[in-house]
């Protein structure tokens, strides 16, 4: 069910999560691998990516986001994470999930632009890993940002606490100026907990309704 947007006023900073938000979600890939093992899309993050609302943890999709690991190891290192789940991986689950198949969610990256032009300041906070950095500057244009928090550059990773005080920190130190869009809840909840306005999002155009009654709230 769909989840009603968690606002405050006085809002100049939006912050947007990248995967599922600015570009299409790693779940649509998810779902083809879950296929090929007869399993849900659920079940099949859970042994991939681990649990989404633990913080931290030694599950290696976690630690490839936080920069211990390199994403070489990912097949190897899942193996017993995968065998307590009863599935015997095939060896090429990682390289379908990291192909960088992807297609840019060209109304979010518009509304950016609007709202830069509007005096926002604009931040990307994203889990992701030190490999992809040069493919994603290449597909999005990283200027559009004032602020960009990638987990495997500082260490941490949503939903620890640890990244939202950082992101906060880089905008200014304000948490309750800050409204933050992001389509896994357990990374909301964390910008909740951190005093941030914030959105679920469950899909684009709901989202974006979501963001322009925010902040014609808060004119």
């Amino acid at each position: 069910m769909r989840q009603e947007p968690c606002l405050s006023p006085r809002i100049s900073s939006v912050v947007f999560d990248l995967g599922g938000v600015l570009i299409t979600p790693i779940t649509t890939l998810l779902d083809e691998i879950a296929e090929w093992h007869g399993i849900t899309m659920v079940e099949m993050l859970g042994v991939l990516m681990g649990p989404r609302e633990i913080s931290s943890g030694d599950h290696p999709w976690h630690r490839c986001e936080r920069g211990e690991l390199p994403t070489a190891s990912l097949q190897h290192e899942v193996g017993p994470f995968a065998e307590r789940a009863g599935l015997n991986l095939r060896g090429d689950e990682y390289e379908r999930l990291l192909c960088g198949d992807f297609e840019l969610h060209d109304e979010m990256i518009d509304r950016i632009s609007r709202l830069r032009s509007e005096g926002y300041a604009i931040a990307l906070l994203t889990n992701s890993f030190k490999e992809f950095r040069d493919h994603l500057e290449r597909r999005i244009d990283f200027d559009l940002f004032d602020v960009v928090v990638d987990s495997s550059e500082v260490g941490c990773r949503k939903p620890e606490p640890e990244i939202y005080e950082l992101t906060t920190w880089r905008l200014g130190g304000d948490p309750s100026s800050i409204l933050y869009i992001d389509d896994f809840l357990a990374n909301v909840e964390g910008g909740r907990r951190a005093g941030w306005s914030t959105i679920h999002l469950t899909n684009v155009a709901d989202a974006l309704a979501d963001l322009d009654r925010a902040l014609t709230a808060d004119s």
